[in-house]
């Protein structure tokens, strides 16, 4: 019984220590209504609520 114990924190260990970023955003959309010829912007605010560097490479809109 003890070694199965310890044969499970071995394998469990790596997933545990596995270091990721985690995207949290306060608001995922906006609806911005009908918009004509002007300028529409929105700003998102996000924080990174993982265990290591959030890397953000590429925006596309929708």
């Amino acid at each position: 019984m003890k070694q199965g114990i310890i044969l499970l924190i071995m394998l469990m260990a790596p997933a545990l220590s596995y270091a990721q970023p985690e995207i949290k955003f306060d608001a995922e959309s906006h609806d911005l209504g009908i918009v004509t010829q002007e300028i529409a912007m929105r700003s998102f605010e996000f924080r990174n609520t993982g265990t290591s560097e959030l890397v953000i490479e590429k925006l596309v809109p929708s």
